[in-house]
């Protein structure tokens, strides 16, 4: 899997290209298969560049990348590519941010992040390159891809361009690679004719086919490797150009040719070794031998120290050419500590108690002025105690931060898995109870107002009976007769229904009041403003509201614990540096105590020296700059302070 990284302005010019044709006419279906941004493309996209706009300082907030596969992957389904981008995108730290990833062909995705989260946090994209190559190589073991790294694995160093150039300089009529490329190709065929044959039978193949060779052996007789070059390969001043096996390819190194060659025994014992040896043998099987009782395995502890010593000493002897005969005063034989341990061996052969070993010198301690054993020496012993205070407040303050971090973290997850109720949730569930509260004083408004609503019925009943006996009783008698009434009975149901209709306007009026009255206790119950629209609202979309609150507590959750995650991470890296302080300062307070009295005098001394030279260097200073600030007396004055001379017209005229 390949990542490559682009960084831009708007990410609408992004989702423009994506859903494109493509500069080839090789965009095929485009389509969105994963990201938490939701819409059409240019609403995802306005909506990136919306979070972008919250920090104008940041010339290219949008951060692009396309994942692309080899063709030995195969096609993926959406779902596994949109398992991939989540992924990615949340190992490179941008999970809390709004972003979006787009298809359109069958072996790659085009991921558009913007750098501003929605807490309006700036990302970082330090170090991206390097993070996705680490992101991507997880995702290849995870889901069983092709390793980038083997595919673009290198047989060796690259020829480059300069490299390049030069070998056609050298050769310009010759359709031949560069002279490493054909070094490389000729060592490899001459190893591989010699494989177990040896060293020789490996540098007589090199000779045959014209490349020249050095052998890196070191002074003890230790093969380092070869050295190959061409003839005719020279610089620009005419110098011979010879290449390590190591910059002609990794597997022509003398420890992975050594094995092939059948070359890769351990060198022979040196000489020195081999004699130091043959002295102590012949020394304790001569015949002093024979008269002291002497052990065998202490013969064999002082040769083995001999032999280790005089290998350990062998750079020194190794100076002198071979071959010069050195003088018994050479300090190479005088500091020989396998010549001293074989002395001292015949000492006791002779019955004679050799000389102590000098006593190993004391562990010497930093100097104070050592700034990088200790950092903190220049420091008096109250400054340092005080330090010491302070650093250890520091860190404990940092420690509870990052506990403080943590524990946030943990707070947002819980809001984030559903498994704690978030803010929205407990609104809405607050809501519900401000509800329940105002429910019995919406009772009492509903009651009161069927109240008002049936008095308010009767009494037009009755207004249309009052109208009907006041036109009866206008009539005449015979009409009244024929109508089986007379005046009186149709005045005394007018009058009846006039009363009627008083006594029920009033009812409703004092129903309506008294609405009126529970709809405020209702108000003053829950705080709501309309707590009947309210009760109306929840009883019909109570389940729709739930899940919306919950999916809004969750995503805040998520989002806050990635803001917190990043905060704890910051506060343990600080705690890890106000911890390291710490313990050199204490350090610095051990090695005070414990080094000898002598020495931690002595160092006191020249921290005051240091300091009163400090002191004095910077009062001259001071010193210094006031004179230079004007403080001279008026004759001392330089021109350009003092009083200019009057104008043409006198020192009273004009102004």
């Amino acid at each position: 899997m390949i990542a490559n990284i682009t960084k831009g302005k708007k990410a609408v010019g992004a989702l423009v290209y994506d859903f494109g044709p493509g500069r080839r006419d090789e965009h095929v279906n485009p389509r969105i298969v994963a990201g938490n941004v939701t819409g059409t493309p240019l609403q995802v996209a306005r909506a990136i560049d919306h979070t972008a706009r919250w920090r104008p300082e940041i010339a290219a907030p949008i951060w692009r990348c396309s994942l692309s596969l080899p063709d030995e992957d195969g096609i993926l389904r959406d779902a596994q590519w949109a398992d991939i981008a989540d992924k990615f995108i949340a190992e490179m730290g941008f999970a809390g941010a709004p972003w979006v990833a787009v298809r359109h062909g069958d072996d790659h995705i085009h991921l558009t992040v913007s750098r501003v989260d929605w807490a309006g946090q700036l990302l970082t994209d330090r170090w991206d390159y390097r993070r996705a190559r680490t992101a991507a190589d997880a995702l290849e073991e995870e889901h069983g891809l092709v390793r980038a790294r083997d595919r673009f694995r290198a047989e060796g160093p690259q020829v480059r361009n300069n490299e390049l150039e030069a070998s056609r300089r050298r050769r310009p009529d010759a359709a031949v690679p560069p002279e490493r490329e054909e070094l490389r190709c000729i060592v490899r065929e001459v190893r591989d004719a010699s494989c177990g044959l040896g060293r020789a039978a490996f540098e007589s193949g090199l000779a045959d086919a014209g490349v020249r060779f050095r052998a890196n052996v070191a002074s003890t007789g230790r093969m380092n490797g070869y050295s190959f070059t061409l003839d005719g390969l020279v610089d620009g001043a005419g110098e011979q150009v010879w290449w390590p096996a190591s910059k002609v390819a990794k597997d022509l190194r003398w420890a992975a040719l050594a094995p092939v060659l059948g070359d890769d025994r351990p060198p022979a014992e040196p000489a020195d070794t081999r004699q130091a040896a043959a002295l102590a043998t012949s020394t304790t099987t001569g015949p002093e031998h024979q008269d002291h009782d002497v052990d065998q395995e202490d013969v064999a502890e002082f040769v083995r120290r001999a032999v280790q010593l005089l290998d350990d000493g062998r750079a020194e002897r190794d100076g002198q050419a071979q071959g010069d005969v050195l003088p018994a005063d050479h300090p190479a034989l005088s500091t020989d500590p396998a010549r001293r341990l074989l002395a001292q061996w015949q000492l006791r052969q002779q019955g004679q108690q050799p000389p102590a070993d000098p006593a190993p010198a004391p562990a010497t301690v930093p100097a104070w002025t050592d700034k990088r054993r200790r950092p903190y020496g220049r420091l008096g012993a109250k400054a340092l105690v005080a330090r010491l205070a302070a650093e250890e407040k520091s860190a404990a303050a940092v420690r509870q931060a990052q506990a403080a971090a943590e524990a946030q973290v943990r707070t947002w997850d819980a809001v984030a898995t559903g498994a704690v109720r978030g803010e929205h949730v407990r609104r809405l569930h607050q809501l519900r109870a401000a509800v329940e509260a105002a429910a019995p004083h919406l009772a009492d408004v509903q009651r009161h107002m069927q109240t008002a609503l049936d008095a308010e019925s009767a009494a037009d009943v009755r207004r249309a009976a009052w109208r009907e006996a006041e036109d009866l009783k206008r009539r005449t008698r015979f009409e009244l007769w024929r109508l089986g009434t007379t005046r009186k009975e149709q005045e005394a149901a007018a009058r009846q229904a006039g009363d009627d209709v008083e006594r029920l306007v009033r009812t409703a009026a004092e129903a309506r009041s008294a609405a009126s009255a529970a709809a405020e206790a209702a108000r003053t119950a829950s705080s709501l403003r309309d707590p009947e629209a309210e009760a109306a609202r929840l009883t019909e979309q109570w389940p729709q509201l739930l899940r919306e609150a919950e999916r809004q507590d969750q995503d805040a959750g998520r989002l806050h614990r990635e803001h917190h995650r990043r905060q704890a991470a910051t506060a343990a890296k600080n705690a890890a540096t106000a911890q390291a302080r710490v313990d050199k300062l204490r350090q610095e307070h051990e090695l005070r105590r414990t080094m000898p009295e002598g020495q931690r005098t002595a160092e006191n001394k020249a921290r005051s020296a240091a300091a009163a030279r400090v002191g004095s260097t910077t009062t001259a200073k001071k010193a210094g700059q006031a004179r230079r600030r004007g403080h001279q007396p008026p004759g001392q004055q330089p021109p350009h302070l003092r009083q200019p001379p009057p104008g043409p017209k006198g020192p009273s005229q004009g102004r």
